[in-house]
């Protein structure tokens, strides 16, 4: 397997983990099932496992649950007047900023914008994780430990309070910087 970087750890490795973390934590009748396995043997399931998990949130977040939030965020960042309702049709103002940061040519520039949007995700995803999460295990195992529970609620609406901050601070330097630079392609100075 490719050695994983920042970028894909953000996405998919850390959300599968904290999900897992999550589950394991508040749900002490599922921990106890992992208990029993070989450690050895059942390594590679359970990375594996974290992986699988992390990337079904974040290709989930990406097609149903970021479209809203970044059009909401993108309202107040991009567009003076808003276009339309529809959260999963990027507006004019999105999709110009989207041709802004994919004509950026320097590598060290794009990988501060790429960088920070997969922090962004990470928050979101790490949302999305722990509530996913407390909803399979309230389904799958009664007994619960109710601090942890509470711990990871707050966790979550914390993490999801953060991505939106995130999400906020980054569409709005790069707004900022669309002005500042408006086409990348073409030298400044």
């Amino acid at each position: 397997m490719k050695e994983l970087g920042l970028q894909q750890l953000l996405r998919y490795a850390l959300p599968g983990g904290i999900g897992v973390a999550a589950l394991l934590l508040t749900y002490p009748e599922i921990a106890s099932a992992f208990q029993r396995m070989e450690a050895g043997k059942e390594a590679t399931l359970v990375v594996g496992s974290i992986l699988l998990i992390g990337a079904l949130i974040y290709n989930l977040h990406r097609a149903l649950l970021f479209p809203p939030f970044f059009r909401l965020v993108s309202r107040m960042t991009l567009e003076p007047k808003p276009e339309g309702i529809n959260p999963y049709r990027p507006s004019a103002a999105e999709l110009e900023a989207d041709r802004w940061r994919w004509k950026i040519k320097s590598k060290e520039e794009r990988q501060r914008w790429d960088e920070w949007g997969a922090q962004t995700h990470f928050l979101y995803c790490a949302t999305w994780a722990i509530a996913a999460a407390l909803l399979v295990g309230y389904f799958a195992s009664k007994p619960l430990s109710l601090c942890a529970f509470i711990s990871f609620s707050g966790l979550g609406g914390v993490t999801l309070l953060a991505g939106f901050a995130n999400n906020y601070r980054l569409l709005y330097s790069i707004s900022a910087e669309m002005r500042k630079t408006p086409d990348p392609q073409t030298p400044t100075g």
